[in-house]
Formats: structure tokens, sequence, C-alpha cells
């Protein structure tokens, strides 16, 4: 997680959760407001059924959702998770997953996020939505304008 995406800031500075989890950045569209992530998690994922637990593939969208949000929105604020609805189509085998994570809208205090988990054969196995309450780090007015939202 050493790659730098924005100037001046380094996954390596993700939370201590999307490290845990193995995320890497495999590409970011500022512009979109668009991230895409891997994860290669720790064994500690898997359930009794021998498949990726759900906490843990909606702990991935999450931690996609909000960098891609801090990120896109020029690091100046802070998130915290208002909801996520979630739906599980497949289960997730042991191994790399991606994903893609984008800001739908973002207005002054709260932005509307979605994400898209695909297992390692590729195939979408989990979407969820967020709403995410935005915090301007230091007292400034942080960046309240997504592009394309």
């Amino acid at each position: 997680m050493s790659k730098p995406i924005v100037p001046g800031f380094s996954t390596d500075q993700a939370p201590a959760t999307a490290k845990w989890l193995g995320m890497d950045v495999v590409s970011w569209d500022r512009e979109a407001g668009k991230l895409r992530v891997s994860f290669d998690p720790p064994r500690d994922v898997i359930n009794f059924g021998g498949v990726v637990q759900g906490g843990f593939l909606v702990a991935m969208m999450d931690d996609a959702m909000g960098f891609n949000a801090f990120i896109s929105l020029g690091m100046k604020n802070a998130q915290a998770s208002i909801d996520i609805h979630t739906h599980f189509f497949r289960p997730v085998a042991y191994g790399r997953t991606e994903v893609e994570a984008r800001i739908v809208r973002a207005g002054r205090s709260v932005a509307f996020l979605e994400a898209e988990l695909f297992d390692k054969d590729g195939v979408m196995a989990a979407r969820a939505v967020s709403s995410s309450k935005l915090t301007p780090i230091g007292g400034g007015s942080g960046d309240r304008k997504a592009a394309g939202a």
C-alpha cells in the first residue's frame, strides 16, 4: 500500500482496518469521483462455511467508500458513516477481491456513496450504498463539490 495516488498522500496513511484487510489502490479517477481498490485479507476473515464473512465484505466496501470520499473531495473532510445498506449476491471465496467505490453526490455536510465488490473471478458479489457525514478537518470549510455530482 505505498502507491502515491495524490500529492502529499499515500495509501500507507490509510486506516488500520484497510491495511489489515490488505487494501491497495488499483485506479483512481478524481474527476469521476471513482476509486478501485483490491483487498488481500488475512485468513481470519473466513467463516464456518469456508467463505469470507459478510461483515468483512461490508468493511471492505466501507473502507473503499470512505477513502474515496476523503481523497476525491480534496482531503479536507473526515467521514463518518451515517448508514450503509448492503446486498449480497453470492458467497465470496477466500482470496483477492476488488471494490469499486463512487461518489453519487456530495453536499455541504453529507456525501452519498456506493460500492460494488467483485470476487477473485471478477463477478460482482455484493453492492452497498451509504450516506456519510462530512466534517471539515481543522475547522476549514471543506471541499463540498464532487466532480460529476
